[in-house]
């Protein structure tokens, strides 16, 4: 052998490590490499494709696809459409409905796009799918040729304008039937659809690692209670994924969860009107395996990468009941606060209690509600967080969508949310006094700490007497005054004004009235401020005074009216020792 030739080798003994790694990596991105695509412009009318969407379980279906047309680029429109008509065994039953947006259209074995809108055609069988290159964030390039029927679609303004997304529904895995009807009921007024779906099926399923036509969900929050859209991979190349074929909220940066979906069926309706509630859609679970991160929102798209989660916050609910009985939610929330869209503490939270309280009570009869909610940071030693005790089931969840609320929209300084905490004790029952009458002395002075002996009636039962003290104002001026006694349950929140805070929340209106905390510090003092002592309270004209008699066992209600005559120091001292004044 020459010199040459065992240098040769000596090279090829030492790069065989490395040239081996270079292999491996070839045939692992050789595995991942993506699908050849289709360009719209040699997409034809009257081209027979397939179909791809899960249908049932897990496992991919594929159904006949037939191009009818391609709609050309209108104003107000995002791009250029394929009109094309789905059928076949997997679709002719219930037509193509929300859930299915993103499926991929295979002609020639390329993919040509996704389907992404329905146009309101009874049977849910003909609908526009948006070109591959403008799922992928490319504009597509100009279609050659012209549709040969008279009735061409092409230009069909009327047609655009009845296109809707097929966007599923907001699905929630993990919540009863009231806590449902809540936030169905928010979802409704804001112009959103929520769907209700079992976490999987009882007996589990392995991940499902996604490629085109799998189903997907995009999710705020994951765990015990899971909300998210679903919808279908679309393309993937490598580790990126593609899916929906439309945007979520088009709101361009994103972390949210990227999952797989169990679908438990395609639910008909022949009358596409989505906008009515109207229309074909897959019940899924939103609850799926976390497989990455969804990061891009786009007109075309919602894209991710299939790996790496995103950043989020753990939220752990616990109900505990008089009888010793618990339940304890534990969640995931997908935490986009630097990208101004806060961490979805004020939607989940209150929901998560919501359902721990009646899975506690088996029911939503009235209940004594004792609450203490907790944000550990790493700026401040002690957690963020208040308590308090509730006569209804429904205000502690304002108080909570309140304090998530704050949490969500602070971004004056840096806040790291380590986890976030419920604690929740209920009673069933309320028990409840009635103030009935009250006894003072008639002449104080300002200062001056006086006696109060309150008779309060109870509901379905007997009267009976209570003793306070109350010290009046040093600033009160001689004369007559009218105190008042009250009591001060809170009942800020019914069920109404819960709704219209939830319906903020998803069409992301800020209802918050106070000043913006401008520190952490400032922060922690907001939400401490939720913090209302109950029981009976004192006032002179607007002017509260304080507590007389608190209690978180027994709801106060009612008021009485005192008669006071406040005299001045002197004058009193001199009634006390029986002389009259010099």
């Amino acid at each position: 052998m020459g010199l040459k030739a065992k240098v040769r080798l000596r090279r090829l003994v030492r790069r065989a490590p490395f040239l081996a790694a270079v292999m491996l990596a070839f045939a692992a991105s050789s595995a991942g490499a993506a699908d050849p695509i289709m360009p719209l412009a040699e997409v034809r009318p009257g081209m027979h494709c397939t179909g791809l969407s899960v249908i049932r379980g897990t496992e991919i279906s594929s159904f006949d696809i037939e191009i009818l047309d391609v709609i050309a680029h209108e104003a107000g429109v995002s791009g250029p459409r394929i009109l094309v008509r789905a059928s076949g065994p997997a679709v002719d039953a219930t037509g193509v409905g929300a859930g299915f947006s993103g499926s991929p259209i295979i002609c020639d074995g390329r993919n040509a796009g996704a389907i992404s809108e329905a146009l309101g055609e009874y049977g849910n069988d003909v609908v526009l799918a948006t070109p591959i290159e403008e799922v992928l964030g490319h504009a597509p390039a100009r279609a050659r040729g012209a549709s040969r029927s008279g009735a061409s679609a092409r230009r069909d303004r009327r047609l655009f304008r009845a296109a809707r997304p097929l966007i599923g529904p907001l699905t929630v895995s993990g919540l009863s039937t009231h806590t449902r009807r809540l936030l169905a009921r928010a979802a409704k007024r804001a112009g959103r659809t929520v769907l209700a779906a079992p976490a999987g099926p009882a007996a589990g399923y392995a991940p499902v690692d996604p490629k085109p036509g799998s189903a997907v969900a995009a999710a705020i929050s994951t765990g015990d209670v899971a909300l998210g859209g679903i919808g279908t991979v679309a393309y993937r190349d490598g580790s990126r994924v593609w899916a929906f074929g439309h945007p979520l909220e088009a709101l361009g940066r994103r972390s949210l969860f990227l999952q797989d979906s169990y679908v438990y069926g395609v639910i008909s309706n022949p009358l596409g009107l989505p906008e009515l509630g109207l229309g074909s859609y897959k019940l899924a679970s939103s609850a799926g395996h976390v497989l990455g991160t969804f990061t891009k929102d786009r007109l075309g798209s919602v894209s991710g990468v299939v790996g790496p989660e995103p950043p989020s916050i753990p939220l752990t609910v616990v109900a505990r009941g008089a009888s010793g009985g618990s339940v304890v939610l534990r969640s995931q929330l997908a935490d986009e606060r630097p990208l101004g869209y806060g961490a979805h503490l004020s939607l989940v939270m209150p929901l998560a209690a919501s359902q721990a309280i009646e899975r506690l009570m088996r029911s939503i009869a009235p209940a004594t509600v004792s609450m203490c909610t907790r944000f550990r940071t790493g700026e401040l030693p002690r957690p963020i967080g208040f308590c308090n005790t509730y006569f209804d089931a429904i205000s502690p969840l304002g108080d909570l969508t309140h304090a998530g609320g704050l949490i969500d929209g602070f971004d004056l300084a840096p806040l790291g949310i380590e986890s976030a905490e419920v604690s929740l004790r209920v009673r069933p029952g309320v028990v409840e006094d009635v103030l009935v009458d009250a006894e003072a002395p008639r002449r104080v002075r300002a200062g001056q700490r006086i006696p109060i002996r309150l008779v309060v009636q109870r509901r379905r039962g007997g009267r009976r007497g209570l003793s306070g003290s109350l010290r009046l104002p040093r600033s009160l001026r001689p004369g007559k005054h009218t105190l008042v006694l009250a009591g001060n349950t809170y009942g800020g929140f019914s069920e109404p004004s819960l709704v219209g805070l939830m319906v903020d929340i998803l069409i992301g209106v800020s209802g918050a009235a106070e000043p913006e905390p401008r520190s952490v510090r400032e922060l922690a003092s907001a939400v401490r401020q939720l913090h209302r002592p109950l029981g009976v309270v004192a006032r002179l004209k607007r002017r509260w005074l304080g507590l007389v008699i608190r209690s978180d066992d027994v709801s106060y209600e009612g008021r009485v009216r005192l008669k006071l005559r406040v005299v001045r120091r002197g004058a009193a001292e001199s009634r006390a020792r029986g002389r009259p004044r010099g």
